[in-house]
Order: C-alpha cells, then structure tokens, then sequence
C-alpha cells in the first residue's frame, strides 16, 4: 500500500501538483527507506536535494539597492522624447516658400518644353517609318514571291 501511494505521490510530483507536506514525504521515504529498484534513480535524485539543501556559500552574496530608479526612469523618458521631436521636425517635409515655389515652377516648365521637342522628333521618325512601310508594301506588289 504504501508503495502504491509513493507512486502517486512521484506522479503528482512530476507534474506540480505536490504540497510541501507530500514533497517531505517523498524526501523521507527516499532518504530513510530500502527503495525498490524501479526506483533507485529517484532515491539519488532525493538524496542529491537533501544534500544541496545543507550546502553554505562561503562568498558573500552582494546586494545592490536600487535608488532614484524614478528619476532616472524620467529623465530617460524626457531626453527620448526631446530625440523623437527632433527627428520629426528635421526629417518631415517643411512648407515651401514662394522662392522655391517660383524656382519649381520654372523647372516644370522647361522640362515641359524639353519633352514636347522630344515628341516632335518622335513623330517625324514615325513618319519616316510609315513611309518604309508603304516602300516595303509596294516592293512586295511588284516582287510577288
């Protein structure tokens, strides 16, 4: 009987569902008792906590306290916002001035004018082209192949 619970108590165990009273249990019955072999590896297990528990740091443990978390927290927020409206002022697009809208202007207008030259010379070699190909289908009027 009592290896039966031993056993679910090693189930309940494994999946954290064990209270302090029945980890005490375990402990002891690991610790004290003649295991069977089934479950020797749990006696080790046990023991090896039993074991570590009575073991004593010979270097002092250093603790750091915390001060002015607070206004160093604020003050890191503070400088982060001040970085963020900065980047937005110098990065987005400002307002043009009458300057620049006039200098704008100008440029558009002789970038018009550059591609309605392009365009007539465009369409004189169309015409070019539709003069070939009437050439072309009279040669193939008078040479039937």
């Amino acid at each position: 009987m009592e290896l039966h619970r031993i056993e679910n108590l090693l189930d309940k165990y494994f999946d954290s569902n064990t209270t302090i009273k029945e980890e005490d249990m375990l402990k002891e019955y690991f610790v004290k008792n003649d295991v069977p072999s089934h479950l020797q590896d749990y006696k080790a297990m046990f023991i090896y906590f039993t074991q570590n528990k009575k073991e004593i740091s010979s270097k002092p443990i250093q603790v750091k306290i915390k001060k002015n978390i607070w206004r160093v927290n604020w003050l890191m927020t503070a400088v982060a916002a001040l970085l963020f409206f900065v980047a937005i002022y110098k990065f987005l697009p400002k307002s043009p001035t009458d300057v620049e809208l006039k200098e704008a202007q100008i440029a558009f207008n002789e970038t018009q004018k550059i591609f309605q030259l392009i365009a007539n010379n465009l369409n004189k070699g169309n015409n070019a082209i539709a003069y070939l190909n009437e050439y072309e289908n009279t040669t193939k009027k008078i040479f039937k192949k």
